[in-house]
């Protein structure tokens, strides 16, 4: 509302980020008065991102939809 540029955690969907496609998962993302302007570029090590991936999966399991 008064557009202060917040970095919140969003619900939007993965394009291949770290291995995660069609599934959409909470990622820090810059919101304005507009609504998200950009996810927020993070550093996630081998054991961060197998976990992601993991987490993921087990999302996309459950919603029956296997795109991982």
């Amino acid at each position: 509302m008064r557009d202060e540029k917040s970095i919140l955690p969003i619900s939007s969907m993965m394009k291949g980020d770290f291995g995660i496609n069609g599934i959409s998962l909470s990622m820090p993302a810059i919101v304005g008065k507009d609504g998200v302007e950009c996810l927020v570029p993070i550093q996630l090590n081998e054991e961060e991102i197998s976990k992601l991936q993991k987490s993921a999966k087990t999302l996309s399991d459950t919603l029956g939809q296997n795109k991982i």
